[in-house]
């Protein structure tokens, strides 16, 4: 039974990373257009906007998608996006991934084993209802074992919660996690009661006020604990249509635009500009700000394979790929990456130099390899449908050292299916360092497969190395950050040179463009909190 639901598990979140990785540079809102089906919940009880308030308290978002769920138990990109400003955790991660308080003022740890956290008095939710302990343990409990929750995963570490007295959480883990207050963060307090989430009812400092066909309107709460935005109301669009977007952006219909093609970011001039179908914004009272995604997309090597069990032919295909060629193809929004994290995610090793790509060097170590061996030399490579281009381009690139590419385009439940089976030889994956820490990777795609303790549910490739497993079982309960990222880098280094399970292709960048006349600063995880815009 638990395996069951731990494979359950493994399809739901395997769909958010891809979900996430196919959102990045050279995912489809990029470079093709996309539809996502719009579901309307039944808005009842709807909390009335003041439209009596001036313009300038008005701050219109425009995004290329929009959720069809608003539950807090959901922990994808696009459902955040929209609920970043509506519900609160114990603690937050700021600007810069710090972890600062939430409705907890403070925290601390009893032991190695046990953590208390005060919260924070006289917090409201917008329904006006006081937030109590109840509440916390409840949405703490529901994220950690709900079925569908996308959650279950990371807070699988908490044994359990309790209140020792009014106002105190305490939450003890089944080991030592130097991770908790990451995850707790991301985990969102709702009341206790409430088992309709169609109207989100939290305690951030808006208000879900109501939603339509591509819009959700968010009015300041009134009873905030906190500080005062600057704006009075915010409205969310969904324009799923990319000169739409640009339109209204152009047009002042939204002051900020979160999914910007690269083709209408680039400046012009460059020799992206010069490309067919680049629409670069010209206008002078818009601002172009791009930020990295922390998320690294990469190939992944079936080490089991009777070819590429050989590490020179995996050597030889990290050689042959440009990692310039990938910039260009996300138009310049995207940069050469050493390692499968990118450099500000806990774990990145600074000292692991870029695969140098040489065809002439690669192309011998396939000849030295199987010169007699094979007649020829054939591997499939799964990637989601939506990366042709990269596609393409590595069956060029391999064909050119002698390894002859069969592309198989599929979508994100079949290329998750067939990772899953053990069967691919050769794919495509991106991962988005979430937590900002490099355990999530290693624990999912790099640890040997052991479905029962949650290690390698990621792990289609076959790797194994006990030594590897090792280092990443005691580093998820390490305390001692120096310690564990020294241990970390050190399992990076291996997996990107003494013994390749992949090459990392690049980490794509996200594009905001926004009137002059607001203030933002991109956040490093990537959001836009409303309630930060000036």
């Amino acid at each position: 039974m638990r395996k069951n639901i731990l494979e359950n598990t493994l399809i739901k979140n395997a769909l958010v990373i891809l979900y996430l990785s196919i959102l990045a540079l050279v995912g489809s809102y990029l470079f093709f257009e996309r539809q996502i089906s719009i579901v309307i919940g039944d808005f009842k009880n709807l909390i009335q906007v003041d439209v009596s308030k001036p313009s300038e308290d008005i701050l219109s978002i425009g995004y290329a998608f929009k959720p069809d769920n608003y539950d807090p138990i959901l922990f994808d990109y696009v459902t955040r996006s929209y609920l970043v400003d509506v519900y609160e955790g114990l603690v937050k991660i700021d600007d810069n991934l710090k972890i600062v308080p939430g409705l907890a003022v403070s925290w601390g740890m009893i032991d190695s084993l046990n953590w208390e956290f005060r919260l924070r008095p006289g917090v409201k939710f917008h329904d006006g209802k006081l937030l109590s302990v109840e509440d916390v343990i409840a949405s703490i409990e529901r994220a950690k074992n709900d079925n569908n929750s996308q959650l279950k995963n990371l807070l699988g570490i908490i044994q359990d919660v309790d209140s020792p007295s009014n106002g105190i959480i305490r939450i003890r883990t089944v080991s030592p996690d130097p991770l908790l207050l990451s995850k707790l963060a991301a985990t969102f307090i709702h009341l206790k009661s409430t088992n309709d989430f169609s109207v989100p009812i939290g305690t951030g400092p808006y208000v879900f006020a109501f939603g339509n066909e591509g819009q959700v309107n968010l009015t300041f709460f009134e009873d905030y604990w906190g500080r005062k935005p600057k704006f009075w109301h915010v409205i969310l669009k969904q324009i799923s249509n990319r000169e739409n977007r640009l339109l209204a952006l152009e047009k002042r219909d939204v002051q900020l635009l979160v999914d910007v093609p690269p083709l209408a970011a680039v400046y012009p001039g460059s020799k992206y500009a010069e490309i067919e179908g680049s629409r670069p914004i010209v206008d002078s009272n818009i601002e172009i700000k791009s930020i990295p995604s922390l998320e690294v997309s990469f190939i992944i090597f079936d080490v089991e394979n009777s070819i590429l069990k050989n590490a020179s032919i995996r050597d030889a295909i990290g050689m042959s790929l440009d990692q310039n060629v990938f910039v260009d193809l996300a138009f310049g929004f995207a940069k050469p990456v050493t390692q499968f994290v990118s450099n500000g995610v806990f774990g990145f090793n600074p000292d692991i130099k870029k695969i140098t790509y040489d065809l002439d060097i690669a192309r011998k170590k396939v000849e030295d390899a199987f010169s007699s061996s094979f007649e020829k030399i054939e591997l499939t490579f799964d990637y989601p449908k939506n990366v042709e281009q990269i596609g393409q381009y590595i069956l060029q690139q391999l064909k050119e050292i002698g390894i002859d590419i069969i592309l198989n385009p599929l979508d994100e439940l079949s290329l998750i299916e067939k990772i899953r089976s053990g069967k691919s030889e050769m794919y495509y994956l991106g991962w988005k360092s979430e937590l900002g820490d490099a355990s999530d990777f290693f624990e999912n795609v790099v640890h040997s497969i052991d479905v029962e303790r949650g290690f390698g549910l990621f792990n289609g490739n076959h790797y194994s190395n006990k030594e590897m497993d090792s280092l990443i079982e005691n580093s998820r309960k390490n305390m001692d950050l120096g310690s564990r990222l020294k241990d970390y880098q050190q399992i990076m280094k291996v997996i990107t040179s003494d013994d390749l399970i992949g090459v990392p292709l690049f980490e794509s960048e996200k594009i905001i463009a926004h009137l002059k006349s607001i203030h933002f600063v991109p956040r490093v995880d990537g959001y836009v909190f409303p309630s930060e815009i000036n």
